[in-house]
């Protein structure tokens, strides 16, 4: 049995930099049972580019297009490939054994995907955990759903990614309102670009939005709402509003300025490098 009680906050609109700096501020205060398990929805300006922990910042973005476009890039703690954070809502979910978390990670997955499939049920919108025909490998996440992500007909429409620290997990996810697909394309590096215009062709196949299925626009605010009642009702628990503690809110600070924003993170994945010091001497943040 989960805990029954939940915080649920809403930390409005942030840059990617703050954004995973909250998620980690969160993950590090329920890791010391300072705060109970927390869903939270948030969402990016500027648009965002976020890399996952195990990618090649070099080898698979476009640096110089994402600064011409003011797009952010910012590397993620949790895995996965690339994400385009433009027209959505993001989600994340920090939460432990303590409060009976599955320790299996396909278990994990499992249980907190149960309030996202409430919530598109609210919506109208029947998806499921089966995932999609693998077809290309790229640096675009939503070239294909694997065992954390939702599919509509066969067509990725969430993905989610997770992090363990101790007996306590952060689980956050991508719920696109709508896709700009040649956008995001633009972004990434092809070995050659036969492969962009391969995966762009391919990409309407296999990934799309709320309002494309449901044929109208959706505001962000009732996406929310289905969020709060849809994790309440697909994991039985209560949620009660709140706002970050005194201490999550300078810790997040801190990390957004001292390790989201640099390029020692963003290159190489660590808070400190002596080979990324002196490989780039000069540049410390991504800030523009």
């Amino acid at each position: 049995m989960l805990g029954k009680s939940w915080r649920f906050i809403d930390t409005g609109i942030s840059n990617g930099f703050l954004n995973m700096a909250v998620d980690e501020a969160m993950l590090d205060a329920h890791l010391k049972d300072f705060v109970p398990p927390t869903l939270r929805v948030y969402r990016w300006s500027p648009p965002a580019l976020s890399i996952g922990y195990f990618q090649s910042l070099e080898e698979d973005v476009l640096q110089q297009r994402c600064s011409q476009m003011g797009i952010d890039i910012v590397r993620r703690i949790t895995g996965g490939r690339s994400v385009f954070h433009h027209d959505e809502l993001t989600y994340s979910v920090v939460a432990s054994e303590r409060y009976g978390l599955p320790k299996s990670t396909a278990h994990s997955y499992k249980l907190l995907n149960e309030g996202l499939i409430a919530a598109y049920g609210i919506l109208g919108l029947e998806v499921c955990l089966v995932p999609s025909e693998k077809w290309l490998s790229s640096a675009a996440c939503f070239s294909s759903a694997g065992l954390a992500d939702l599919t509509f007909e066969g067509r990725k429409i969430a993905g989610s990614a997770q992090f363990r620290k101790g007996d306590t997990l952060l689980q956050h996810g991508s719920l696109p309102i709508s896709l700009d697909a040649q956008l995001y394309l633009s972004l990434l590096r092809f070995p050659a670009e036969s492969g962009r215009v391969k995966v762009s062709t391919a990409f309407s196949k296999k990934a799309t939005s709320i309002s494309e299925i449901l044929g109208s626009q959706i505001g962000w605010q009732e996406l929310k709402n289905a969020l709060f009642t849809g994790f309440q009702k697909g994991l039985g628990i209560e949620l009660h509003e709140e706002t970050l503690t005194p201490e999550e809110h300078d810790l997040s600070q801190k990390l957004a300025r001292e390790k989201y924003s640099t390029l020692l993170w963003n290159y190489y994945g660590r808070d400190n490098s002596e080979r990324a010091q002196s490989a780039i001497p000069e540049a410390a943040s991504l800030v523009p």
